[in-house]
């Protein structure tokens, strides 16, 4: 009995002691799963404060909120420094994106926390996945210079700011000098078309003379990144041989305009050689596309009363004169737009040079941050309510 009694205290103190431990998981389970809830909760209840030009939010929830005070504690002190930010959030994550405007010194900052494991993550998007398609974007967008610094960083300063259509990548103008706009690409998610942010206010139209050439996709890609269109004064004798540029070109939405046949001073021919400048060339576009030609741009700017009355479409000069195929460096013709720009001008240049290329791969973002849409003569008219009449000469296109 003594034997038996003590066995029977043994194995009630052990099923008393699995009973704790059983209870004590129990206990633990729920715990976590409450922790996750009110995790939750107190994300979609946070609160906003600010600091002089500085708004961020609270979520009382300390590793959080200790990040977030990391990110803007450098600047609480500074004059000029405005810092917004974005959140994304899902059942799983929250992603905060921050944007640091220190005197038009752009930078950002990520915060992101699993919510699921009541963790922050070093990153919620893995640049590798993207890299090449981030790569090729900002080689066409940006002008080289730009597209190197982001190969050469390697991501080290890139962030992203996610929404539900998909995730701008962003990279901090630390890399790139003395840039005072915002560098970043926009990656739809599949199916969705591509969203631009910007507000513009003004409305210019960038034009390009003299190709088709190898040159010319490589505009056109950049002036598609940047949600901007121009219009393509072209010559018949590059059309003819150039056909499915022709083609590309009108694809990606931009207008094609005539330029003559051969580049002939049209003050200098007869009426039949006038004729046959235009005609052909119009012959071939039709040929091309099944469509008319709709704009002309006589070769040097060149129109006497002979022109003029030969013509059946409105004749486009210019106002801003780039002279990229004097100069032949991007700087200058970079300089000169952003210097001399207006809302309603008409910007002459080349699809012909690679220094021009290069010229408008940092112009566009510029001219954007600026307010500034860029785009087609026809476009340009229209939203400046001007009517465009056969033979008239138009230099730019105010607003009436």
């Amino acid at each position: 009995m003594k034997f038996i009694k003590g066995y029977t205290g043994y194995i009630i103190c052990l099923c008393l002691l699995l009973s704790t431990v059983s209870l004590s998981v129990l206990i633990y389970e729920k715990y976590k799963t409450n922790n996750e809830i009110i995790t939750i909760n107190t994300i979609n209840n946070y609160r906003e404060e600010k600091i002089s030009n500085i708004t961020y939010p609270v979520f009382g929830i300390k590793s959080i909120d200790n990040k977030i005070n990391n990110v803007i504690e450098a600047y609480k002190d500074k004059e000029n420094v405005k810092i917004s930010y974005n959140m994304y959030l899902t059942e799983e994550s929250l992603s905060l994106f921050f944007e640091i405007n220190d005197n038009n010194r752009f930078s950002y900052r990520n915060v992101d926390y699993d919510i699921k494991n009541n963790k922050l993550l070093d990153n919620l998007i893995d640049y590798n996945i993207y890299k090449d398609i981030i790569l090729e974007k900002v080689k066409y967008k940006y002008k080289t210079d730009i597209y190197n610094s982001i190969v050469n960083d390697n991501f080290s300063n890139a962030s992203y700011k996610i929404n539900d259509e998909g995730v701008y990548f962003y990279f901090n103008d630390s890399l790139f000098g003395d840039l005072i706009y915002r560098v970043y690409v926009y990656l739809p998610n599949e199916n969705t078309a591509e969203v631009f942010d910007q507000n513009y206010d003004k409305v210019i139209a960038f034009t390009f003379d003299d190709g088709p050439s190898e040159y010319t996709m490589e505009i056109v890609n950049a002036l598609v990144l940047n949600n901007s269109k121009a219009t393509f004064f072209e010559l018949g004798n590059r059309m003819k041989y150039n056909q499915e540029i022709v083609k590309q070109v009108l694809a990606n939405g931009m207008e094609i305009g005539s330029h003559t046949y051969a580049h002939k001073n049209l003050n200098k021919l007869s009426e039949s050689e006038i004729d046959n400048e235009i005609n052909s060339t119009n012959i071939i576009f039709n040929e091309i596309t099944g469509d008319n030609i709709k704009l002309t741009r006589p070769p040097y700017g060149n129109s006497n009363d002979l022109v003029k009355a030969r013509m059946n479409t409105p004749l486009i000069a210019w106002n801003i004169d780039t002279n990229d195929w004097l100069y032949r460096d991007s700087e200058y013709v970079y300089n000169h737009i952003i210097d001399n720009v207006q809302s309603g001008d008409i910007i002459l240049m080349h699809d012909i040079y690679p220094e021009t290329v290069e010229a408008v791969k940092k112009a566009l973002p510029h001219l954007n941050a600026l307010g500034y849409k860029v785009t087609t003569v026809s476009e340009l008219a229209r939203i400046q309510n001007r009517t465009l009449e056969n033979g008239v000469v138009y230099r730019s296109l105010k607003a009436n």
